[in-house]
């Protein structure tokens, strides 16, 4: 019982101290009511830019691929009736994984107002 109770509070600890979408949303919220200098200021020029009437919505682009390496087979050798016989079993291919997010915050009169953001590498420590 000792044993699980350990894992589960060493299990807890981790998850805290990782990177999460919630503490993404935190940092955009602090960027509502900046001006659109301290933004660009901070996070470079954007992407891409687009007006409408009296908003401009400014995007910001992160992209990436990683190689996530496959295991090799492992060849289990039998014999039958003096003839061997080698079968492959399991191994996986390597993969390719690609993350992303786009982040567009919304601009008026000079100050953000509000952020949107979607992909599946929105994420923050």
């Amino acid at each position: 019982m000792r044993i699980k109770l350990l894992f589960i509070c060493i299990l807890v600890l981790i998850l805290a101290g990782c990177a999460t979408t919630a503490k993404y949303q935190k940092i955009l919220d602090s960027w509502v009511g900046a001006s659109e200098q301290q933004l660009i200021e901070s996070w470079g020029i954007p992407d891409s830019t687009y007006e409408l009437g009296n908003l401009k919505f400014l995007s910001y682009r992160y992209s990436d691929q990683r190689i996530l390496y496959g295991s090799p087979p492992v060849y289990v050798s039998n014999v039958r009736n003096g003839m061997i016989y080698t079968n492959v079993v399991g191994g996986t291919p390597d993969m390719i994984v690609s993350n992303w997010c786009k982040t567009t915050f919304t601009i008026e009169n000079e100050k953000v107002m509000k952020w949107t953001f979607n992909g599946n590498s929105c994420i923050a420590n």
